[in-house]
């Protein structure tokens, strides 16, 4: 029976592709995500923190964001393995939320207050409004440092290691890939390994990298969470984690790819590849024609974002001549 957090062929509307961006708390909380899996001896692996996502009751399930979901998928693997104590936990959000509530008194009796006159790292909006969420969040970073298991820096260094991966990293990747044809071969036979041979710190378990050509597209996807090569290319775009796209990509892969503007001749077949915990995938687009002898340098400007999950091709010669 399809559990509900499964949304990989289900009926769904057209795609929200409006962009978005994690605030300050949601970084906070994957960078604490991220620590805890990288330890030599990880304090809670990927696959964990998905199980206890798939376990959450429908309802909440469906009303809660991402980053939310996952706030409560940590708290509750930490608490269970005894990590973190539920008591312990509930006075400290207890103690976030009066701090918060503190917040937005000062903030209410300085109209027309801007952002930066308080905190550099928090928007008016955020400052105004409690969130239950990051209050857990918040409460989890505190008990893991007061026990030991994270350093004060260690936050800091994984919300700059998250905004160091990216697009710029993928579309390295696949340039060296265009001009090197034994690195690309290493590549495709088995992605994590050939990609830590060129010094990329990656994180996932299992790194597939496929290939578009004449004849296949390929497209990434994560149908039962948020899946994601993060290491490589940094958080993922709302509308991958979002659900239309999750339901509707296995389902109706070329009205997908029409509503981001890609087109697909009826000969070309749509390969669609579902990410998991263990297996995550990268897209090498097919290199445009007119550019057998660009530098890497100029490669790497034709590769985007949605080109690396295969939402889009890469971009054409002419579009980066015409930017120069």
């Amino acid at each position: 029976m399809t559990k509900h957090h499964d949304l990989g062929g289900r009926s769904a509307g057209p795609i929200d592709r409006v962009e978005t961006t994690a605030n300050h708390w949601q970084k906070r909380m994957e960078a604490m995500r991220d620590c805890l899996a990288r330890r030599p001896a990880p304090v809670m692996h990927v696959d964990e923190m998905r199980r206890a996502i798939e376990e959450l009751d429908s309802n909440l399930y469906a009303r809660l964001s991402t980053y939310q979901r996952k706030t409560l998928a940590i708290r509750h693997v930490l608490l269970e393995k005894g990590v973190l104590d539920a008591d312990e936990m509930n006075a400290e959000i207890d103690w976030w939320r009066r701090e918060r509530e503190k917040d937005i008194e000062i903030s209410a009796t300085l109209p027309g207050r801007r952002d930066h006159d308080h905190d550099h790292d928090r928007t008016a909006t955020e400052l105004l409004t409690v969130d239950e969420y990051e209050l857990i969040s918040e409460a989890m970073i505190s008990g893991l440092i007061a026990r030991g298991v994270l350093l004060p820096n260690d936050l800091r260094q994984g919300i700059e290691r998250a905004e160091t991966a990216g697009p710029a990293l993928g579309a390295d990747i696949v340039a060296r890939a265009w001009t090197d044809a034994t690195f690309k071969a290493r590549l495709l036979a088995s992605g994590k390994e050939a990609l830590i041979a060129i010094g990329v710190d990656v994180l996932e378990a299992g790194i597939v990298a496929v290939e578009n050509t004449e004849g296949v597209h390929n497209l990434v996807v994560c149908t039962l969470c948020s899946c994601y090569p993060r290491s490589i290319l940094g958080s993922p775009p709302a509308w991958y984690v979002g659900t239309a796209y999750r339901a509707r990509a296995v389902r109706e892969p070329r009205r997908v790819l029409a509503e981001f503007g890609l087109r697909l001749p009826d000969n070309v077949r749509v390969q669609v590849h579902d990410s998991t915990a263990d297996m995550r995938y990268i897209v090498i687009p097919m290199r445009p024609s007119g550019t057998e002898n660009w530098p890497m340098e100029k490669l790497r400007r034709l590769v985007t974002r949605d080109s690396l999950i295969g939402v889009a091709g890469a971009l054409a010669a002419g579009e980066i001549e015409k930017e120069s």
